[in-house]
């Protein structure tokens, strides 16, 4: 069972590495043997093969990091993401979506046979078959500039949660982009988490949005999640032991989603899985 998931030796790349559920996947991935190469705005602690400071909504930004990148990598973590509020709404979808799928494009090309794409979604974004047809007007801005240019007009401005659109949004890309990966043999997979202790939940509770609120969206065992839930959540279903799952939203909530569905709980987010 010696590198049963398929790390060892293997080149990842992670952003939000500094904080919370990306920091929690770093050190993991590094007990896993892996050679990390992490991404951060803030200072990244856990001892990567190399950190980068990388601001994900500024593209020259990433590009930087980018060059520096090894020419093959086994799987790609999206764990960068702020809260809206306190975050304002453009900033919020830009770190949160458009910041990423820019890196991920990129970065496909290196990404071997066998590996994949984790990132974070949230069950905020459980209601995107509700706003499908927005989602998609959104995803059709297909570069970065497109996006940033579509979001500066107002579009978006219809979205009462930027937060939750940015995790639509992720969702959507998500299941767009698992047939043509198929084809060549990579994999692209997200969690959606239910509230978690974090430093994003403290912005939270900065902006006036307490625990009153978010427990609402705990499961019935009324825990908060850790970041180290959600990052063992990524490094499983990225790893090895993953290699015929892709295309998946997998709610990492202690069955909150499954709840709703079943109409045990109220549906307060238009969730549906």
């Amino acid at each position: 069972m010696n590198n049963v998931l398929g790390y060892q030796n293997q080149n990842v790349v992670i952003t939000g590495a500094a904080s919370g559920m990306g920091a929690a996947a770093t050190q993991l991935l590094i007990d896993a043997g892996a050679n990390v190469y992490a991404l951060d705005i803030g200072e990244v602690t856990a001892p990567a093969t190399k950190a980068f400071k990388v601001n994900i909504m500024d593209k020259a930004s990433i590009d930087a990091a980018i060059a520096e990148l090894p020419g093959n990598i086994f799987g790609l973590f999206n764990c960068a993401g702020v809260a809206h509020p306190p975050t304002p709404a453009y900033e919020t979808i830009m770190i949160n979506f458009v910041g990423l799928r820019y890196l991920t494009e990129q970065l496909l090309p290196r990404i071997s046979a066998g590996g994949g794409v984790a990132s974070i979604a949230s069950t905020a974004g459980m209601g995107w078959k509700g706003n499908l047809d927005f989602v998609r007007e959104f995803l059709a801005q297909d570069s970065f500039e497109a996006a940033s240019d579509w979001l500066k007009a107002g579009k978006a401005d219809s979205q009462a949660d930027a937060y939750g659109f940015s995790k639509q949004c992720i969702i959507v890309y998500t299941l767009q982009m698992a047939g043509e990966l198929a084809k060549q043999h990579k994999r692209i997979n997200c969690i959606a988490p239910s509230p978690t202790e974090s430093a994003f939940m403290d912005s939270l509770s900065s902006a006036g949005i307490g625990k009153d609120v978010t427990s609402l969206f705990c499961p019935s065992n009324g825990d908060f999640a850790t970041g180290a839930d959600m990052g063992q959540a990524l490094i499983a279903i990225n790893s090895k032991l993953g290699g015929f799952i892709s295309g998946c939203v997998i709610p990492v909530d202690y069955g909150y989603c499954a709840e709703v569905t079943m109409g045990q709980r109220d549906n307060l987010m238009n969730i549906s899985i």
